[in-house]
């Protein structure tokens, strides 16, 4: 399990706000939600900032089928205020998350369990070094390099220091305040530790 399974929580919008704030998302980066429940998330951002291309993750087939519906009149709404511009791309994958290719990430949204953030940080990184691309002329072309922002919402990656950290008020929960993290993750010099996770 890497997320929190026993009650579906769902991220609140002052939590989505926060990621979108912290993430500075623009019309080039590809945002991926993992555990990404009912696409909550990916709306907020394909409706909020320049963003074009969203992918969620979800493993629950009846949740990933929901995200779709919702997808598909958010997708109608934003193309149809933006006619000039292009159309946004949410894709929803039902799918293990550590099963999956995230080697064209540019921004990740986790809110996962502590367990599940051990397990998805590696694959995260691994993948993103270890992906090349072919150019016409045939040289080979890193995909992938550079920083990756990986926003956490709740938990935090217990071996790394965030470049920025923001408490949420949440309406459900009056006087609760919940952390949401930035952390900034450079695939072009992993750890070995974290290669070996």
């Amino acid at each position: 399990m890497l997320a929190p399974r026993k009650k579906l929580w769902s991220t609140p919008v002052a939590a989505m706000e926060a990621a979108a704030r912290l993430a500075q998302v623009t019309k080039e980066d590809v945002v991926y939600d993992v555990g990404c429940g009912d696409a909550r998330v990916l709306i907020h951002l394909a409706s909020n900032t320049d963003c074009r291309r969203l992918i969620g993750i979800e493993i629950d087939a009846d949740r990933a089928e929901e995200a779709r519906r919702n997808v598909v009149v958010t997708n109608e709404r934003i193309t149809n205020k933006n006619t000039s511009t292009t159309s946004c791309c949410i894709t929803i994958e039902c799918r293990n998350a550590l099963h999956v290719d995230y080697s064209d990430a540019t921004v990740v949204f986790l809110y996962l369990v502590p367990r599940g953030l051990r397990l998805i940080k590696p694959l995260l990184l691994q993948q993103q070094q270890q992906t090349t691309a072919t150019t016409t002329n045939g040289d080979k072309q890193s995909k992938g390099q550079g920083i990756l922002r990986v926003i956490t919402y709740m938990s935090p990656f217990l071996d790394e220091t965030p470049v920025a950290k923001e408490l949420v008020n949440v309406p459900h929960q009056k006087g609760a305040a919940w952390p949401i993290y930035l952390y900034h993750f450079d695939r072009s010099c992993i750890s070995k530790n974290d290669q070996e996770l």
